[in-house]
């Protein structure tokens, strides 16, 4: 579910706390309006869904979780299995936090994918400025040497000293030890 989907869903679930009030004045069983004010959870959902033109579907979709039984349907909940209005009140508190803590991750989710995607732009750059440095074209992305090789590096009185050299990530590593831990 989208975050703009959970923000909907949020919205609604205040709005079927505020509509029922702390004592559940406006709550009925069996009844989807009885003609004082009313209504059952079905109607609540439906006459604030027309009044304030916003979709119940997902705040149904996280009343249904925040059920104790979630194989019934939230009709069969509000008039048979609910024994009070504070359990359905304590429902609809849960349904809220799960509408919010949906949303935070989806939030954590779009910043995620925001950052994998600046660091594929910033990759090809990353390459180019390693090739530059190093003086030879950056392999291929993915491109893994399977062994370190070993080169000869002039040294002192004109010995040689093992290098190894490996590639991962499309970063070339140089090691003076000849291994890699």
């Amino acid at each position: 579910m989208c975050e703009t989907d959970a923000g909907k869903a949020v919205q609604m679930l205040d709005l079927l706390l505020e509509f029922f009030g702390k004592d559940g004045a406006h709550w009925s069983r069996g009844r989807y309006d009885d003609g004082q004010g009313g209504r059952c959870l079905i109607g609540a959902l439906d006459y604030l869904r027309r009044k304030h033109r916003i979709s119940s579907e997902e705040a149904g979709y996280f009343l249904r979780e925040a059920m104790p039984h979630r194989r019934f349907p939230l009709i069969y909940f509000n008039d048979h299995r609910c024994r009070s209005f504070a359990e359905l009140r304590s429902v609809i508190v849960k349904a809220r936090g799960l509408a919010l803590h949906d949303a935070q991750i989806e939030r954590a989710a779009v910043g995620v994918e925001r950052w994998l995607l600046a660091e594929l732009e910033r990759e090809p750059a990353t390459r180019a400025a390693t090739a530059d440095r190093l003086g030879a074209t950056a392999p291929p992305v993915g491109h893994r040497n399977p062994r370190p090789t070993t080169s000869a590096v002039a040294g002192e009185a004109g010995t040689e000293h093992p290098v190894a050299t490996a590639t991962t990530f499309g970063r070339t590593l140089v090691s003076s030890a000849g291994s890699f831990p």
